[in-house]
């Protein structure tokens, strides 16, 4: 499926890699401030910082058989233009990696907004949950979710810092593309204003590849 447009000046990013050999994603929104239109070079070095905040803030949250593949932005600029970079990312999760735990199984981390409807809330689901973040099969304990909420924090603190000589501000956040049920005529930017980590195992559908008979 093709990707939506966001607003302009809305950068989507998705970063990708795999568990063994099924694949994972990650995909984030952010709007950027650039003094004029930022040129691929700004961009690239943009995005190269994104990626590490990424594992600087969250590959201690996923077991060491995570690897990080590549990250790709789609920069919408006015005019109905799109930029696009990827970078190629390496290393893997930091976790320890724990024998017959599932690799569908992830940290949840839900980022508040200023904004409330119904379903459709934005959340990250971040790979292959560590054993030392769990209390059971089913919860994270209470230092396990002040672990992965204080890594959400520090990583949206590290991305709405980022700059890159004409992109000036960065806010990290959600596009809302649908309103009472219909596609909105102009899709709306909304920034995170905070974030909390789900005090249950949450599982990403598809993880684990295609349904086999």
């Amino acid at each position: 499926m093709a990707t939506r447009r966001g607003p302009d000046n809305s950068v989507r990013v998705a970063i990708s890699g795999t568990i063994n050999t099924a694949t994972w994603a990650n995909v984030f929104w952010c709007q950027l401030t650039a003094s004029g239109t930022p040129p691929l070079a700004d961009l690239t070095t943009w995005l190269t910082a994104f990626q590490a905040a990424y594992k600087t803030r969250f590959a201690g949250l996923s077991q060491g058989n995570v690897s990080y593949v590549q990250a790709q932005a789609q920069l919408f600029l006015p005019g109905g233009l799109a930029l696009p970079s990827l970078v190629a990312m390496t290393g893997a999760g930091t976790g320890a990696n724990t024998s017959g735990s599932t690799q569908s199984a992830c940290s949840v981390v839900s980022w508040d907004t200023g904004v409330y409807w119904r379903g459709g809330k934005p959340r990250t689901y971040i790979p292959f949950a560590v054993a030392a973040n769990l209390a059971d099969a089913r919860t994270f304990s209470t230092s396990g979710k002040n672990t992965i909420n204080s890594a959400a924090t520090g990583f949206r603190g590290d991305i709405n810092a980022l700059t890159a000589g004409t992109i000036t501000g960065t806010a990290l956040g959600f596009v809302s593309f649908i309103s009472g049920g219909s596609p909105r005529s102009t899709p709306l930017f909304y920034p995170f204003t905070g974030n909390k980590a789900h005090p249950r195992v949450g599982i990403q559908r598809r993880r684990l590849g295609k349904w086999t008979p």
